[in-house]
């Protein structure tokens, strides 16, 4: 499928570009104005593509992890460098804080995808943020040494508590004057959240409507490779439906005999996003 999404829109931009760039001078002004709209648009949608497609992956449990080391005295240079430039045009101060403690350690992870987790939070903390600043801290997490914090913060519009609920699901924005003024999917989050979890930690969010808001994001300095399974029940080789909450507080999962269901089936519920498999 990523194929056959890709590969037709990719030939649209490459066309577009060729036209902007217009070497045979043979376009007017409103021509290469017409081909500027394809190109924008058409990058538009091949990252809206790459954002459904990644949710698909995650939801169908096909998104593998290339574990790494992830050097973070290198990771907030990478970053830095990567939205300064923004931070500068929209006039705002932007800094990235690592903790002594963390200066010149390494992280084993998936280094693609903690960087499109960082970008997506750091990205819509500039989009949202109007005045003031935006600061990423990288620092130990209090009491667990084995973990790593990311706090993204800003002085941007903020979101309120009832919002704040919401966020975090797919195609979802704190309301629809948002989505008007800033754009957007809705899925970055979404996508954030799930990424997280497949790194073996979590995003939460701290805010206050028109004062800003707080991302912290948390993984371990080390991921396993083998993936958490949740404890299940023998019931003599009968086949099992197993569910349980993919939100915290996690909790144990309940299992009933069913004798006639298909291998695998899975559903989403709006709040508690429950995952169901059969076994």
């Amino acid at each position: 499928m990523s194929h056959e999404l890709r590969t037709p829109l990719n030939s649209i931009l490459l066309l577009s570009r060729l036209m902007v760039e217009n070497s045979d001078d043979n376009l007017n002004e409103d021509q290469i104005e017409s081909a500027r709209v394809i190109q924008s648009s058409g990058s538009s949608l091949l990252s809206l593509i790459d954002e459904i497609l990644d949710l698909s992956k995650i939801e169908a449990g096909k998104m593998e992890l290339e574990l790494s080391s992830v050097h973070l005295t290198v990771l907030k240079n990478d970053l830095l460098n990567m939205f300064a430039p923004l931070a500068k045009e929209k006039k705002l101060r932007f800094s990235i804080d690592l903790h002594p403690d963390e200066a010149g350690k390494d992280i084993i992870t998936d280094k693609l995808r903690l960087e499109q987790v960082l970008r997506n939070l750091l990205s819509n903390a500039l989009k949202f943020t109007t005045q003031g600043s935006v600061t990423l801290i990288i620092e130990p997490v209090q009491h667990n040494a084995d973990y790593v914090q990311f706090l993204v913060k800003d002085t941007g519009i903020g979101i309120s508590a009832e919002n704040q609920k919401i966020i975090f699901e797919a195609f979802q924005q704190a309301d629809g004057s948002t989505r008007r003024k800033f754009g957007g999917t809705g899925l970055g989050l979404s996508i954030s959240r799930e990424l997280a979890r497949l790194l073996g930690g979590e995003i939460t969010v701290s805010s206050t409507l028109g004062e800003g808001s707080t991302f912290s994001f948390i993984i371990p300095r080390s991921k396993s490779t083998a993936p958490a399974k949740p404890p299940t029940e023998n019931l003599g080789g009968a086949p099992m439906l197993l569910f349980w909450k993919k939100s915290p507080p996690w909790s144990a999962p309940a299992a009933w005999w069913l004798p006639t269901y298909p291998r695998m089936c899975r559903t989403t519920e709006m709040r508690l996003s429950q995952q169901i498999k059969l076994f």
